[in-house]
């Protein structure tokens, strides 16, 4: 393929050395943007004057820009679909003589907005013999020019008509096909053509025959049955403005394919080996924009691939300073030593935080490269955290946990029995004689006694639970029933709010099935409870279904808590079940709570062997869901 770049570079310069006087024209204003050799003797202008702003109507004995324009020429070559037109018009050269030409104005393909203008000359008794004669030996040298780049080129090279038969080969093209020059010469192109690659072959000589010149790759046949890759080129060959053939040069590039394929057999390779390694690498662009990342990066992310290509790493990893603090997205020092680029190697180690709130120790590595000017940066990322820290941490963690909930199941108890004395003896009080200021306050001590033994039931119960101290009971009872209890529970509190509580329950729930009643009735409480609270208007849905699992006397029991109260932000969505979490300390203030509700919600679902869930747009509400598998009678 270098030959026939070379050989054409060597036809660009043709223009230039052709004996007709020749010009580029801007279709616009009609200056001369190129001249050849021809048009300077023609015109008796030197080299300097033929690079300035010469125009067509410079070298015009009488120039009239009503009669002769340019841009209106062609666009009617455009609308016609002519290849070219002329016109016969008198021009003078520098020294002031003035003679006749046809002035042949032609499309030209490969410069926009730009026609190329031949003149020829009519015949004259001016004494010019000996520039017709340097012409006409420039004429034949090109002409052997031509034969020598047709008759000795390597590759393929021949020329069709317009119906494709093949009019003239090369020796290139006889080696290449395999057949001799009388066979070549005997008809259509169509029998060297693999069937595979005959239409798209049809269809790009179709188009060269148009005078659009074509480039492509097809399978070709050899005389001896096999077949071979070729890139082909369709040129038109252009006579008097019509095209009247077509030119076709071909190249083996069977070579060239199987190394292509070689490349990218390699490419996979490299891919293989990327993906076996532990470590997280990264390929990102000087913006930080994920351009590749190995299995490893794409779990350590806990995202797909197809997902985070294109993405910045930046949006993905939480970066923490010395004091755990998180930066800014566009500060962290792993972002800015992306962005940076400096050509050298910077080595750090971190701690990171990932979307789902987990954080890790890593060693970070920014290797900067440059590749054909194009900049960017290779990350490679590995867990310093080894499995005995993991496990120690993890231990420490249970057992701190453990401390925690003995220690809070003992002061629990501890502080029970005073309080169980203080309520009953605010009673007795209240069952006295008192007078209204009295009976307030001491309403006030019962009430307040009653929140406070609720706040240590919960945080009893969830000691039980995290030490696993509690076992599930298993008995009949009626769903139907305890849903009407409960929900009778908040009815006068939702009326008070002006708000609607209602409950739609599936017939098709039995009336008798075995589990833990009082749990499930907790769990109701805790979140028709949640959902009265946060919701200051609309309504509280409880709705309640059972799926029957075919050939087992059990129901899948599915019950949802919908509201439209205040809605939870997506991002805050993970700490809902987290013990003593609060979203936002405005809505402790306004709403009160200790954050423990829904943390042993979760805890008594799943004890059972279900699951809960929660859908919520902020500001627009929420719903919680929990599925329960129970056999029923």
């Amino acid at each position: 393929m270098s030959d026939l770049v070379t050989k054409s570079k060597h036809w660009e310069s043709l223009f230039y050395r052709a004996p007709i006087p020749s010009a580029i024209v801007l279709e616009e204003d009609g200056v001369c943007i190129k001249v050849n050799k021809a048009m300077e003797n023609w015109l008796d202008i030197s080299g300097g004057r033929a690079n300035s702003k010469l125009t067509l109507f410079d070298i015009m004995a009488n120039p009239n820009p009503t009669e002769f324009n340019l841009i209106h020429i062609v666009q009617q070559l455009k609308t016609t679909e002519e290849m070219s037109t002329s016109r016969r018009l008198q021009f003078v050269n520098q020294r002031g003589v003035v003679s006749t030409a046809d002035m042949w104005i032609s499309l030209v393909e490969e410069e926009e907005g730009c026609v190329i203008v031949q003149f020829v000359p009519s015949p004259s008794k001016s004494p010019v013999r000996k520039v017709e004669r340097l012409e006409s030996e420039e004429m034949e040298r090109e002409l052997l020019e031509y034969k020598s780049l047709f008759k000795y080129n390597p590759l393929g090279v021949a020329s069709l008509d317009l119906n494709g038969n093949l009019i003239r080969v090369n020796e290139g093209q006889c080696a290449l096909t395999g057949h001799t020059q009388e066979e070549l010469l005997t008809g259509h192109f169509s029998p060297l053509i693999d069937p595979d690659s005959l239409q798209k072959t049809h269809y790009h000589f179709a188009q060269a025959a148009k005078g659009i010149p074509q480039e492509y790759n097809i399978k070709m046949l050899h005389k001896s049955g096999h077949t071979f890759e070729a890139h082909v080129i369709n040129v038109p060959i252009i006579m008097d403005g019509r095209v009247v053939g077509v030119y076709g040069i071909t190249a083996d590039t069977t070579e060239s394919t199987v190394y292509l394929k070689q490349i990218e057999n390699l490419g996979k390779q490299l891919e293989l080996i990327l993906n076996t390694v532990k470590d997280a690498i990264f390929g990102v662009d000087s913006e930080g924009r994920i351009l590749y990342l190995n299995k490893a990066g794409a779990k350590l992310l806990s995202m797909n691939e197809d997902v985070v290509i294109g993405s910045r790493l930046a949006d993905y990893l939480i970066q923490f300073n010395e004091n755990y603090y998180p930066y800014d997205k566009n500060q962290m020092p792993i972002h800015r030593a992306i962005l940076s680029n400096e050509g050298h190697t910077c080595v750090q180690e971190a701690v990171f935080g990932k979307e789902d709130g987990s954080t890790f120790i890593a060693e970070y590595q920014v290797h900067s490269i440059i590749d054909q000017d194009k900049k960017g940066s290779v990350v490679v990322l590995r867990d310093l955290t080894s499995m005995n820290e993991i496990m120690k941490a993890k231990d420490e963690a249970e057992r701190a946990e453990k401390e925690k909930s003995e220690f809070l199941s003992i002061m629990s108890h501890e502080i029970r029995t005073p309080m169980n004395a203080i309520m009953g003896m605010a009673s007795l009080l209240v069952d006295t004689n008192l007078n209204e200021e009295q009976l307030s306050y001491a309403e006030i001590i019962l009430s307040s006694s009653d929140s406070l033994i609720q706040t240590l039931n919960n945080i009893l119960n969830l000691s039980k639970l995290e030490t696993s101290r509690v076992e599930v009971q298993q008995s009949s009872f009626n769903f139907h029933d305890v849903l009407d209890e409960v929900t009778n529970l908040f009815s006068v509190q939702a009326r008070n709010k002006g708000i609607t509580l209602t409950k739609e329950c599936d017939t098709r729930i039995p009336y008798n099935m075995i589990g833990d009643e009082p749990k499930i009735r907790q769990i109701l409480i805790n979140l028709i409870s949640n959902g009265v609270k946060f919701t200051e208007s609309g309504e509280v849905l409880i709705r309640a279904e059972a799926v029957h699992i075919p050939g087992r006397k059990r129901v899948l029991l599915m019950v949802q808590v919908q509201d439209t109260g205040i809605g939870i932000p997506r991002h805050k969505e993970r700490l809902l079940f987290q013990s003593f979490s609060q979203l936002d300390p405005d809505i402790s203030r306004n709403y009160g709570g200790t954050g423990l509700g829904l943390a042993i919600t979760k805890r008594l679902v799943e004890l059972m062997g279900g699951s809960i869930s929660v859908q919520s747009t902020e500001g627009k509400g929420s719903t919680f869901q929990f599925l329960l598998e129970l056999e029923h009678i």
